[in-house]
């Protein structure tokens, strides 16, 4: 991929980011952590309040972190990749990964744990290990489920006899159980284990994540493991472990194993360049299969208002649940109606949102959506 290809392509892209966070409607999630968090999400959210009157108020510092991911996700991709142009196409494959979409514009803690999951490989390929100790401690902070990080820092140092990173490690391990949240593990056991595959399909897309799988464990197999495989393949052997007795909480491992989607990229070439040129018209094939199907997805994502006009189903859609508060608001405006009671606690924060208030008698508005 050329540079000119890559900046045309980040300058769409962001124009697209913030058409799509200024034009999708506060989601029952976002609503939820507007009104109750208490934490980061919920300084985060109320840091640009008031300030452009429309759906930025609350996701502009999310929308932000993003981007830098992006740049981010590029300079460490120039460890993994033999020159410029592989990178270019490496991280243009990162921003169209539907987890990183949404993860760039819905209100959610993945888009900071990635930022310091990228800022701490980037430290450790440079042997910064002042700051490789400050973004650790970020992490504890930040993300409740850190644990996941450090245990795939303990079992990568111990294997590579890292003596001070296996300490630290082992300490913030011990640190995150004991005093943070952590992972809940908790609860009646259920299987959850085909429901997290079609989790992890959705971040990824379907094609995309079956290759990706695919190169996990090739690697595993025949090639070098370093620091970025240990965390990814950590944490996704974490879910699948976890989802076998319980849901499993994606915000929790999707930042761990998303960031090692360049290594997809150095199997495919791997893979390609040790054979002939009359060889590899398949693999040359499946590559554009894999690609055209992940920005068919991402196009559908960003552009996926439409939608709603073809399917008579709108609670069909995926993004139903954001636009339905927004359609009922715009319904009691036509009402006068300035109150409604809603079933779902999400639901009543999200007309909230819009400055309708839930109803204190039993006349409540019936609308139909």
């Amino acid at each position: 991929m050329s540079a000119r290809s890559f900046y045309i392509f980040i300058i769409v892209y962001t124009f697209s980011l913030f058409y799509l966070a200024i034009e999708l409607p506060i989601g029952p999630n976002e609503a939820k952590v507007f009104y109750t968090d208490t934490k980061i999400l919920h300084f985060m959210t109320h840091l640009c309040l008031g300030c452009f009157g429309n759906s930025l108020d609350f996701r502009l510092p999310f929308l932000l972190f993003g981007l830098l991911n992006i740049y981010l996700f590029f300079s460490m991709s120039q460890n993994y990749c033999k020159d410029k142009s592989q990178s270019y196409l490496a991280t243009t494959i990162f921003a169209l990964l539907p987890g990183i979409i949404t993860a760039s514009v819905i209100v959610n803690i993945a888009v900071f744990v990635i930022t310091l999951v990228l800022g701490f490989i980037i430290l450790h390929a440079k042997k910064q290990i002042v700051g490789e100790g400050v973004v650790m401690l970020l992490l504890l902070f930040v993300h409740d489920a850190s644990v996941i990080f450090f245990i795939s820092l303990s079992i990568y140092s111990a294997f590579k006899r890292d003596k001070k990173l296996f300490g630290i490690a082992i300490i913030l391990t011990a640190i995150s159980l004991l005093y943070f949240n952590g992972l809940d593990i908790g609860g009646k056991p259920k299987g959850k284990f085909l429901e997290l595959f079609g989790l992890y399909v959705a971040l990824f897309s379907p094609f995309v994540f079956i290759y990706f799988f695919y190169a996990l464990y090739r690697i595993w197999l025949r090639e070098r493991k370093d620091i970025l495989w240990y965390i990814s393949f950590t944490a996704f052997i974490l879910s699948i472990i976890l989802s076998l007795r319980q849901q499993v909480i994606m915000t929790d491992f999707a930042p761990y194993v998303i960031v090692a989607v360049v290594l997809m990229l150095v199997v495919y070439h791997n893979t390609l360049y040790v054979r002939l040129p009359q060889f590899q018209r398949g693999y040359r094939l499946g590559y554009k299969i894999v690609v055209g199907s992940l920005v068919f997805t991402s196009l559908v994502i960003l552009f996926h208002k439409p939608l709603f006009y073809i399917l008579e189903d709108k609670t069909k859609h995926f993004a139903y649940p954001f636009y339905k508060a927004y359609w009922i608001k715009s319904k009691l405006d036509k009402l006068g109606q300035n109150c409604y009671t809603a079933k779902r606690t999400k639901l009543q924060y999200q007309l909230k949102y819009y400055g309708i208030n839930e109803c204190k008698n039993e006349d409540v508005p019936k609308i139909h959506n």
